[in-house]
């Protein structure tokens, strides 16, 4: 039984006319419709806010059968969408703005709800009567999938509705389910299953072996197809040290035999009486799922779903635990993607994934650019390249900066002359340019990213790693080159117009926001009122001349710049033609972080505006 993301119907295409203008790729998927409706608390609400971000819609009544199991749902959802840039919006079916208030507040949502009194917004997103809906949309607008109403009868299903829309929307939720991560691999739980024939396997019966647990559907062509590769495998392997394990998912034996018979399959099958098998390994009702576990009991890999490239990955990560022949299975006619990398190279695998590198997409998604060709070949693999990422080839596993990406199509396999032919520093520099990377110094730099020097944090625990990647955030490390602080007014004399709007920002005014708050004296809040904090020449308690968010703060320290003796323009930070979230945000956010400014960086563009006063105007961005 396959767990299907929510298919709309073609009646919802009548959507934001605004975003077609947009789509120069064909693009699968309804448009949201455009609607707009009164908001709780006063004022408009409805589609035209969420142009231009990932969005989640929840359609809901106080009513529904099912209101509290999808409330509980959008509650576990929220912050983690809020953290990522995702707009949430409730809609209220059927109430006065008096019941939705209460409803609004018993089930804890504090984001904006607009009222559907008569049922038209909920017409329009044809959400059925007494369900409650959740919609998955993309920030060009296109309804991605979500689901319209629970079963009311399965609750444990919720949590594989709960994981689908966070797969829709780029939403991760660590340690959530039984796989790899972050280079760990989980150790599988302790389990017992019954053949047709009465037998028990139990999670003893791999000690040392290479096992593998298929959970799969009777019914399920795909299922059909992954059972017959892996006879075909096991045929092939021929050895002992393999245990396969196909898991029904439904306890009908007469279906399954039914099933054995059509398919004329001689490898054993198993049920889970209970349920217990499936719930311990987090499986989400997404068939056929397969778990690789390894000699040591761990879980090296998990793959929902059957298809060539799934098929192969699972060949050469079996063959590779197994310790036998294990035969090249790349792409002939593309990219492969870092996970058959993994299967031979796990630690170098494994370092990569604790890089900014590894989560390059999720940025792009987070900022609403996954879909712009200016930034996508440099979080992506292959860009335009034959078996590459496209925007007509939109694959998965060649999202963000891979393997391949700095080693060549295949690595040393397939490319090998690749790192010969143009070494190292080059092959980062064709993307960490001037334009968007800020003070990139390849030998300070290949630490982050190196195998070797990155082999040491082996022994961090999953929690370790997440805080070691958020602190090798780039807003971290150091930006502007090595001066002397010299003050706003030493730039006055070449720079009238762009002093002058400075002294009028609340830039200039920053260090006297804090007298208003009894906090001058306090060091946190000097740090981003003054410039030069902490600096040898910068600003000092009792100084006067860096007491401001000065020039300096945003451009760097100016003191060779302006010396006498020789001007040099290129050693202050020109930010006229720097990428807006590549490097501006770099040194915004340094102040202007989630406990300062929560959300600042998702309105850069709105706030650069501000103050924005540069010799040229820029090129305006692409709609």
């Amino acid at each position: 039984m396959a767990l299907w993301a929510l298919a709309m119907a073609a009646g919802l295409s009548a959507g934001l006319g605004a975003l077609r203008a947009d789509e120069s790729h064909e693009r699968r998927g309804p448009l949201l419709p455009r609607f707009a409706a009164p908001l709780l608390g006063g004022g408009t609400g409805g589609s035209d806010q969420l142009i231009g971000r990932r969005a989640l819609v929840w359609v809901f009544s106080p009513a529904d059968p099912d209101g509290e199991r999808v409330a509980a749902i959008v509650r576990r959802l929220a912050p983690d969408a809020r953290a990522a840039n995702i707009a949430l919006l409730g809609v209220a079916v059927g109430v006065d703005s008096t019941q939705a208030q209460r409803a609004v507040e018993e089930r804890g949502i504090d984001f904006p709800v607009v009222l559907d009194t008569r049922g038209t917004v909920a017409g329009k997103l044809r959400a059925p009567p007494r369900r409650s809906s959740l919609y998955s949309i993309d920030a060009q607008g296109f309804v991605l999938g979500g689901f319209r109403g629970l079963q009311v009868d399965r609750p444990e299903y919720d949590e594989a509705y709960e994981a689908e829309v966070r797969r829709l929307l780029h939403l991760t939720r660590h340690g959530a389910a039984l796989r790899p991560e972050l280079g760990l691999r989980p150790a599988a739980p302790e389990f017992r299953v019954r053949g047709l024939d009465g037998g028990l396997l139990e999670s003893c019966d791999l000690e040392g072996k290479v096992g593998v647990l298929m959970f799969f559907s009777p019914t399920c062509p795909h299922c059909h197809e992954a059972l017959q590769f892996f006879e075909a495998l096991l045929g092939e392997l021929d050895t002992d040290e393999l245990v396969f394990a196909p898991v029904s998912v439904s306890d009908r034996i007469y279906v399954i035999e039914q099933m054995v018979n059509d398919l004329r399959l001689e490898v054993p099958l198993y049920t889970d009486p209970g349920g217990n098998a499936a719930r311990d390994f987090t499986h989400r009702f997404s068939v056929p799922d397969t778990i690789v576990i390894d000699r040591d009991g761990r879980v090296l890999a998990r793959h929902q779903g059957v298809n060539p490239r799934i098929k192969a990955l699972l060949s050469v990560q079996i063959r590779a635990a197994l310790g036998v022949e294990n035969p090249i299975r790349l792409s002939r006619r593309g990219y492969s993607g870092q996970e058959f990398c993994q299967a031979c190279h796990p630690g170098q695998h494994s370092s990569w994934e604790l890089t900014r590198h590894a989560f390059a997409f999720e940025t792009l998604v987070e900022h609403n650019v996954d879909r712009d060709p200016e930034c996508l070949p440099c979080h992506t693999v292959g860009w335009e390249q034959p078996g590459g990422y496209s925007l007509e080839n939109q694959s998965e596993h060649l999202r963000g900066v891979q393997c391949e990406t700095c080693h060549g199509r295949g690595g040393p396999h397939q490319s090998p002359d690749f790192l010969a032919e143009t070494d190292l520093e080059s092959v980062c520099l064709t993307c960490h340019t001037p334009e968007h990377s800020l003070r990139f110094v390849f030998a300070e730099r290949l630490p982050l990213v190196s195998h070797a020097a990155n082999s040491r944090f082996a022994e961090l625990s999953l929690e370790e790693r997440i805080e070691l990647i958020e602190r090798r955030d780039k807003r971290q490390r150091k930006l502007f080159e090595t001066a002397d602080y010299v003050g706003s007014d030493a730039c006055a004399s070449c720079h009238p117009a762009e002093h002058q709007r400075w002294g009028a920002s609340a830039h200039a005014g920053a260090f006297e926001t804090l007298a208003r708050q009894d906090a001058q004296g306090d060091p946190d809040c000097q740090e981003c009122h003054t410039t030069g904090f902490g600096q040898p020449t910068g600003w000092q308690p009792g100084a006067s001349g860096l007491q401001a968010v000065g020039c300096e703060s945003c451009h760097g320290p100016g003191a060779t710049h302006v010396a006498e003796e020789g001007r040099r323009p290129g050693s202050i930070l020109r930010l006229t033609e720097k990428c807006d979230s590549c490097v501006i945000l770099q040194i915004c956010g340094s102040c202007h972080d989630d406990a300062n400014d929560p959300g600042f960086e998702f309105e850069l563009d709105a706030k650069l505006d501000l103050i924005r006063h540069g010799f040229r105007d820029r090129e305006a961005p692409a709609p």
